[in-house]
């Protein structure tokens, strides 16, 4: 019996998206906005939630103490990213503008 090797290639990035920070940052405190979505810290926390929308994709990490009754909630930013320009893809959000990032006027700046 001989041995196949298949070889998988790595996914390559997609033309339309630009690359995403891989790195964490903590939702911002109440009332703030944060500086990578421009999301205030309630609706990153109702969409980061255990039934939140962008939960199943973005990495949320709980730095809490046992015992302890506050913690730091941290999400990754590239997912979140991510996230936000899948949801804008499904809405058709932009449509245009992706049509006018090959257009020689939107390099010629």
């Amino acid at each position: 019996m001989s041995q196949v090797l298949i070889e998988i290639p790595e996914p390559q990035p997609s033309a339309t998206h630009q690359d995403y920070p891989n790195t964490y940052t903590a939702i911002p405190p109440n009332g703030k906005v944060c500086p990578h979505t421009g999301l205030k810290h309630a609706q990153l926390y109702k969409m980061l939630t255990n039934e939140g929308a962008a939960r199943p994709y973005v990495r949320v990490v709980s730095l809490k103490e046992p015992g302890a009754l506050k913690g730091k909630t941290v999400f990754h930013v590239g997912d979140m990213l991510r996230y936000l320009d899948r949801l804008a893809d499904a809405q058709r959000s932009g449509a245009e503008r992706k049509a006018s990032d090959n257009s020689p006027r939107a390099t010629e700046h």
